[in-house]
């Protein structure tokens, strides 16, 4: 049974957030087993998708798998109702139903209106004079935040090379893994002692790229991963119907109240690993740190790769992740949902809300920041 339903999983895979940037296709939340109930049909509009969103967390979040939990999560719906039954506007909603998740310390699920949206999307449109002027790379900027996805200098003086790691997006033209490569060798030739991973921008965007750097740092045969785990749920199959037959495979052979864990990814039988840089390696975390970043930090301090210095993380090293669209049906709010757990590859830690860099250096200095850098890791 387990082979097979790997084998299910392997053909849906890749399916379930696709959706999330098209806001036509978000799946509207449809239970007519609840939309069937008095208490249902004699609420209002607010009521009436409150209802409908306390029973899709609790059937999809990781975090509410466990019995118990969901019963903790459902103490919380008659005053969440009551509040609603004074409720005016879709904005005052959606931040009723932000107040009812937020101890569960999970950026991916959240809520939005298409208000909220757009005036959001104009924010990132306008012009804002206080923020970090993006700048070329050179020696007066560094550490300042560069209007790149990724990008290097050398500082043969000092033998180190900065990289500026802003985004987990490849760059047209010219990829991440062969930016790496050119990198590498640039540093080999000019005999380079430090590398500099510099990803206090960087919020995230795909792990593969993440991957790759480590890949360069670190054996990837001895590499230990993070463990991921998948809840099976009614608004994941809405997208893919064959989740509905991988759920009741599940449950049937008495996991109703687990979450399935992923297979270990596999090293390909024809991959080569790079060549390793035998250097140090420091990473600077910064608040604007998370997701996919937030993995490359996790995985280099659960491998022992390398020092992090900057501030303490804004990200929570196992985390919830992998998001599902949806729409709920009287008032039309937007909101995401994370269907999967990813735990740390250090068990003994895989609770702990946040990471401490090694070493806390006040990032609000750039030039203080470079100035430490160059003092404790450059060439003496």
């Amino acid at each position: 049974m387990k082979k097979s339903l790997c084998t299910l999983l392997l053909l849906i895979g890749g399916c379930l957030t696709m959706q999330a940037q098209d806001v036509s296709k978000f799946k509207t939340l449809n239970d007519s087993a609840y939309q069937t109930t008095t208490e249902y049909q004699a609420g209002n509009k607010y009521q009436k998708d409150a209802i409908l969103f306390m029973d899709m967390v609790a059937d999809t979040h990781p975090c509410y798998v466990k019995e118990e939990r969901r019963a903790e999560w459902f103490a919380k719906k008659q005053a969440l109702l009551e509040k609603c039954k004074s409720v005016e506007t879709d904005e005052a909603f959606v931040d009723a139903l932000i107040d009812v998740l937020g101890p569960l310390h999970d950026k991916h699920t959240d809520l939005t209106t298409m208000k909220r949206m757009q005036e959001s999307k104009q924010k990132v449109n306008e012009k804002d004079e206080t923020a970090d002027v993006p700048s070329p790379i050179d020696r007066e900027h560094i550490m300042r935040h560069h209007d790149s996805n990724y990008d290097y200098q050398l500082f043969p003086d000092q033998s180190i090379c900065y990289l500026q790691f802003n985004q987990c997006v490849n760059t047209k033209d010219y990829p991440f893994a062969k930016f790496l490569d050119d990198m590498f060798a640039k540093m080999d030739e000019n005999g380079i002692k430090t590398l500099v991973v510099d990803a206090q921008y960087n919020n995230g965007g795909s792990s593969q790229l993440c991957d790759a750097l480590l890949m360069h740092l670190y054996p990837v045969d001895k590499m230990k991963h993070f463990a991921s785990y998948l809840r099976f749920s009614d608004l994941m199959a809405a997208y893919n119907p064959r989740i509905t037959i991988a759920k009741k495979s599940w449950e049937d052979n008495g996991h109703k109240n687990e979450l399935y864990q992923m297979p270990a990814p596999k090293i390909p039988a024809d991959f080569q690993q790079p060549k390793l840089f035998e250097g140090q390696v420091v990473f600077v975390m910064g608040k604007r740190t998370f997701s996919s970043a937030g993995m490359l930090f996790t995985l280099a301090r659960d491998n022992h790769i390398g020092t992090i210095i900057g501030t303490t993380s804004t990200f929570s090293p196992s985390h919830y992740g992998e998001i599902l669209p949806y729409r709920l049906p009287n008032t039309g709010v937007l909101g995401s949902i994370s269907c999967k757990f990813f735990a740390r590859p250090d068990a003994a830690s895989v609770d702990d809300e946040c990471m401490e860099p090694d070493i806390k250096v006040n990032l609000d200095d750039k030039d203080a920041s470079w100035r430490y850098i160059i003092e404790n890791y450059g060439n003496k």
